[in-house]
């Protein structure tokens, strides 16, 4: 099983945080594409904020 690495999840939290937080939005699913080590979050009300963290921390 691989984990995500310590830049994904310090960028992990900071989105989680302004997701539920500041635009109180609720998260649906947050998943490790074992493919490629990206992390993909599912968000929004109606599900449509999608967001890539890539493993050196960059979101999309």
């Amino acid at each position: 099983m691989n984990e995500p690495t310590l830049a994904q999840l310090k960028r992990l939290y900071l989105l989680s945080y302004t997701l539920t937080n500041v635009m109180f939005q609720p998260i649906h699913i947050i998943r490790l594409d074992e493919r490629n080590q990206n992390l993909f979050i599912l968000a929004g009300h109606q599900e449509n904020i999608e967001i890539v963290i890539t493993p050196d921390g960059e979101a999309f």
